[in-house]
């Protein structure tokens, strides 16, 4: 079926399309993480995003202290959005990382309109898991008929998880096979991104209001200009259903103002993640280990790798 025909899904669903892009804020500040580290070169000189011209939202999870007063390790946990605009001075700073894995979280329309070039060009291990923006729309529609009518993306959260459980269980397995320096982005690196990154940061023992700080950052640190590029995308929506959607979506919209990452009575989405999965399963860990298979070894493996001690 022509991917064409599928707009009208577009009017429906609009929260879909924010997993993707929210429109452009300028970003104000980098955060100085605490604990940081402090080697002798200036490789990890950056504070939390890296210093990046064709970047939008590629930032260390590192640095963050847990509750049991260790810190998340710098240099190998990172988040970004998408990463098509990379140019060849990000991609030779990029190289003394020596990352080796990307985690996509993108639908395979997003990742043919935006493909990762970086990736492909540092030789990186990239993994992805197929899926069509057109199921995720139809996903979402079913679980709650009132999205078409509403700005307020806290519905779209509750299920995120269901939604991501490929994805986490690739991401996860990843993690333990320490296949680091690794990023994991989408498209806005925010919503997707935001929940995979703070899954991660709940088991190794980051406090909450920390976790929830974190995804809000990326209202600050986001560059939507960069993440689209310069695609046709009255073109591409000839043979692209996310193009198509996201021309549809993007008619009358300000591109200088973001998607807010918070209810109109100021609760950030991700809370209702977090709520969901404690009160369905009593705790992230538990969440982990019924719906991925994580054993205990696995969530303790977890903070030994990735947690200084």
């Amino acid at each position: 079926m022509n991917s064409v025909s599928y707009i009208r899904h577009a009017r429906a669903l609009p929260l879909v399309v924010a997993l993707a892009f929210a429109a452009l804020m300028p970003m104000s500040h980098q955060v100085q993480a605490a604990g940081a580290d402090s080697p002798s070169s200036g490789l990890m000189s950056y504070r939390r995003l890296l210093p990046l011209e064709g970047g939008s939202n590629f930032r260390d999870m590192g640095g963050y202290p847990t509750v049991d007063g260790r810190t998340v390790k710098r240099g190998l946990l990172f988040r970004s959005g998408a990463m098509t605009g990379l140019t060849q001075e990000d991609q030779t700073y990029l190289e003394q990382f020596g990352f080796a894995t990307v985690m996509d979280l993108r639908s395979s329309e997003e990742i043919e309109l935006y493909p990762n070039h970086w990736a492909v060009n540092a030789d990186i291990d990239y993994l992805s898991v197929p899926y069509s923006i057109l199921e995720l729309m139809a996903q979402v529609a079913e679980e709650s008929e009132s999205l078409a009518d509403t700005q307020d993306y806290s519905a779209m959260y509750l299920t995120m998880t269901d939604m991501l459980k490929p994805q986490l269980k690739t991401y996860f397995d990843a993690l333990l096979n320490e296949q680091t320096p690794m990023v994991v982005n989408c498209s806005a690196g925010q919503d997707r991104t935001g929940v995979t990154s703070a899954l991660l940061l709940s088991v190794l023992g980051v406090d909450e209001d920390l976790v929830i700080e974190d995804y809000l950052l990326s209202t600050d640190f986001r560059r939507p200009l960069v993440e689209s590029g310069d695609v046709d995308l009255e073109e591409a929506a000839k043979t692209n259903a996310f193009a198509a959607v996201m021309l549809e979506y993007g008619e009358g919209q300000d591109p200088s103002r973001a998607n807010p990452l918070v209810t109109a009575h100021g609760k950030p989405f991700l809370r209702f993640t977090l709520d969901a999965l404690k009160a369905r399963y009593g705790s992230i860990e538990a969440f982990l280990t019924k719906e991925l298979g994580l054993g205990s070894a696995d969530l303790q493996r977890l903070r030994d790798l990735y947690l200084t001690q």
